[in-house]
């Protein structure tokens, strides 16, 4: 699964839960809704980005970059 952060457009920000609820039926592990922001946080399987993308009310979907810091006794080189 990959981590994503979706974009809920402004005529769907008061229905964001039924927006959730879709995205969650296509496949989405949703894991928090910002309702002031509009924006939904979750994983879905690369399989089922393509069906979250197509949700009514998505603006947009985005990869949530992962940054793996080495731990303080490693060799960096």
């Amino acid at each position: 699964m990959i981590a994503i952060t979706v974009t809920v457009d402004a005529d769907h920000l008061d229905d964001i839960e039924a927006v959730g609820a879709a995205l969650r039926q296509r496949g989405m592990r949703v894991d928090q809704v910002l309702h002031t922001i509009g924006i939904i946080s979750g994983a879905v399987g690369e399989e089922d980005r393509a069906a979250i993308e197509s949700v009514p009310g998505v603006q947009s979907v985005e990869t949530e970059n992962v940054v793996q810091i080495p731990p303080p006794d490693a060799n960096p080189q």
